[in-house]
């Protein structure tokens, strides 16, 4: 436990520099973090899975033929180094690579990888200090680009993350480690010549001790606090400007910045009282506009003196009496209060139409110039002669008093029954003014077909239907007969239950229709485009032949009067017979087929097993003719028993053979020839019976040759 502690602490207690140099540094940028268990040391996704050092690559092998120094980013030792590998490698699988493996005082390691070829310039057992050259960055090993593997590992050789982080360690190894995806501090081989506490790593004016990161920035022309830009608006000493966006001269006091150096648009000047309008700023002139011109706190001031709310410049013709203004009621006193540069316009005595006429003199519109007493009367829906009737005598008024006016589409203004929408009747007149003459009625032509109700037609809406129209598939009676679609395709016309549609083929045949039985007749009964199929005289199968001209199976085309009999278990040729003249029929009627292997289907006596006898044939169906008869020469010797063979089962014996002492008559001579000892001792022991035990021999002997010819 001790050890293991000792351990982390040592862990946490190095700290490390960028491992390069100050000239070098620019090459770099990092690439890729430790995976802290799916993500890098600040939650983010800049790893990849089970790496475990920091990539920090230098822009590709371009860069990389400059040569770009490693340094040793603290004091220690080299315990490992190599170096001679190929340092090209783009598909990560390149095997051994260049490294520099150092140890440090508080026990750990930190593992240095990819080195480029031959760059490596130290060795097992040298001891390095902070800054020292380790090699140059290459692509050697497992590398897909130029980079440098940097990897604290513990004393125990477990890899650390050397960055502080939500998701990585609780303290840097880095003397800083700077922002997320930015490089480290390099420490190691700055200097700081100013004193200010800053290296020149991060110093970017080190002969300046006022400049340094973090210090206030100044209106001088330097980068003070070191952060690339110089004079920034928010310099301590940086004075604040006013916009002035109406370029009069004089600024917006509510609209500042401030900046070391006077933004465009922007004074110095904060008096504007209204920076959108150029005519508007101290010591303009007022003017009547509703703006406090000269920025004084008072609009339109020596514009509006009777209190009567109106401005000279609103339009108000005395701005001394209240009374006059813009819309004030006109009186009858020669003056002109409404300041229209009328006098009395609007009373009784006042033309206003100058049509002549006043209200006075009896004008009853004095604001249409065209009605006046005796004015010609318009259609224009008012009086115009002032009579009190509107429009009367024109197409505008309604004569006859039906509530329509010509204008509104009466055909006849003197007669009260006919307007628009009135009855039609059948009356030989244009009723509700449509413009058709008894329209509706049982005498009017409604669908224009030449045909009114009176005339027979069955729909006087519809134009396609009259008497003598053609039948049409509508599901209406368009000839007017009482009958709907009759002589149409989905009518049945001849009362059989289907329709042309339905695929009658002749619907004035009652006796056609689909499945309908078919008739030998010389037509299409059943409507399948076929005439007398399926009866005795149609050749159903095309093989030439009807069932009327002898066709036993109409529904085979193989299967016809002298038709080629074949083994099918069916008459082919319709002679009442199967398969016979085929090698799968009994034609000699011995219980065997040619297919049985009767070998003369012609002879009842040749089949199969069949006794063979001795007539030159093959009766057996062996193919061996007259075996096992008298006249055929079983042991192949040249004679049958016919011809004097006496022992047709054995080779050796026949006429004229020659005689061997075996106890068999060879020759066929009726002798057989005994051995002398035997013989001897037969006749020996029979004495002068000797010659009726050679008779007696002989007999045997004869009854087994018939025994073996038996046998075969």
């Amino acid at each position: 436990m001790i050890v293991a502690l000792a351990s982390l602490f040592f862990a946490h207690a190095q700290s490390y520099s960028m491992p390069t140099t100050e000239d070098d540094l620019h090459y770099f940028g990092v690439s890729a973090y430790k995976d802290e268990g799916g993500q890098d040391w600040n939650c983010g996704g800049n790893y990849y899975t089970g790496h475990n050092g920091t990539d920090i690559a230098i822009g590709g092998f371009g860069n990389m033929a400059y040569g770009v120094d490693v340094t040793a980013a603290a004091d220690g030792t080299v315990i490992s180094s190599h170096d001679g590998e190929s340092d090209t490698c783009t598909t990560g699988t390149c095997g051994t690579a260049n490294y520099v493996i150092l140890s440090h005082a508080d026990g750990r390691r930190t593992l240095y990888w990819h080195f480029r070829r031959w760059s490596v310039t130290v060795s097992t057992g040298d001891s390095v200090t902070c800054g020292q050259k380790l090699g140059e960055v290459g692509s050697s090993g497992n590398s897909t680009g130029p980079h440098l593997h940097f990897e604290p590992r513990t004393s125990g050789n477990s890899p650390i993350d050397p960055f502080a982080g939500s998701c990585g360690a609780s303290s840097s190894s880095w003397v800083g480690q700077g922002r997320y995806n930015d490089l480290p501090d390099l420490v190691c081989g700055s200097t700081d010549a100013d004193g200010d506490g800053y290296t020149t790593t991060d110093d970017c004016d080190d002969g300046n001790a006022s400049v340094h990161p973090g210090a206030a920035e100044y209106c001088n022309g330097r980068d003070d606090d070191c952060d690339g830009t110089t004079d920034e608006d928010d310099a301590v000493d940086a004075p604040t400007w006013y916009r002035d966006a109406d370029a009069d001269g004089y600024g917006d006091p509510d609209a500042s910045r401030r900046a070391c150096t006077q933004p465009s648009g922007y004074l110095a000047d904060d008096t504007d009282c209204n920076d959108a309008n150029a005519r508007s700023h101290p010591g303009a002139v007022e003017l009547c506009d509703g703006d406090d011109n000269d920025c004084l706190g008072d609009v339109d001031e020596g514009y509006e003196e009777d209190g009567d709310g109106f401005r000279t410049c609103d339009g108000d013709c005395d701005d001394t009496d209240p009374t006059r203004y813009p819309g004030a009621p006109e009186v009858v006193d020669d003056i002109d209060q409404d300041c229209d540069w009328a006098v009395d316009d609007g009373t009784d005595e006042y033309d206003d139409d100058h049509d002549g006429w006043t209200e006075t003199a009896g004008d009853c519109d004095d604001a249409d110039p065209f009605a006046f007493p005796d004015a010609p009367e318009a259609p224009d829906g008012g009086d115009d002669d002032c009579d009190g009737a509107i429009d009367e005598g024109t197409v505008g008024g309604d004569d006859d008093g039906d509530g329509y006016t010509e204008l509104e589409g009466d055909c006849d203004d003197t007669e009260p029954l006919r307007f628009p929408g009135s009855h039609e009747s059948a009356d030989a007149r244009d009723d509700d003014c449509d413009g058709l003459v008894d329209e509706g009625t049982v005498r009017g032509d409604d669908d224009g077909d030449s045909f009114t109700a009176v005339g027979g037609d069955c729909d006087d809406a519809d134009r396609h239907a009259f008497p003598g129209a053609p039948e049409v598939v509508d599901g209406a009676d368009n000839d007017c007969n009482g009958l709907v679609d009759d002589t149409t395709a989905v009518y049945d016309d001849d009362a059989d239950g289907f329709t042309d549609l339905d695929g009658d083929c002749d619907d004035a045949d009652p006796g056609v229709f689909p499945l309908a039985v078919e008739r030998v007749n010389g037509r299409d009964d059943d409507c399948d485009f076929l005439v007398d199929d399926e009866t005795p005289a149609f050749d159903d199968d095309h093989d030439g032949w009807t069932e009327d001209a002898g066709d036993c199976d109409d529904a085979a085309p193989l299967t016809f009067p002298a038709a080629v009999e074949r083994v099918d278990g069916h008459d082919d040729d319709c002679d009442g017979d199967i398969d016979d003249g085929t090698s799968a029929y009994d034609d000699d009627g011995d219980g065997y087929t040619e297919d049985e292997r009767d070998c003369d289907d012609a002879r009842a006596e040749a089949w199969p097993g069949a006794p063979e006898l001795d007539n030159g044939r093959d009766d057996d169906c062996d193919a061996i003719v007259d075996d096992e008869t008298l006249g055929f020469d079983d042991d192949g010797d040249g004679w049958s028993e016919a011809a004097g063979d006496c022992d047709d089962g054995n080779a050796h014996a026949f006429p004229g053979a020659e005689e061997r002492v075996d106890g068999w008559d060879g020759d066929c001579d009726g002798v057989t020839e005994i051995a002398e000892g035997w013989g001897a001792a037969t006749c020996a022991a029979g004495g002068s019976g000797g010659s009726t035990s050679a008779g007696v021999l002989g007999a045997l002997l004869g009854l087994l040759t018939v025994a073996r010819r038996r046998a075969r």
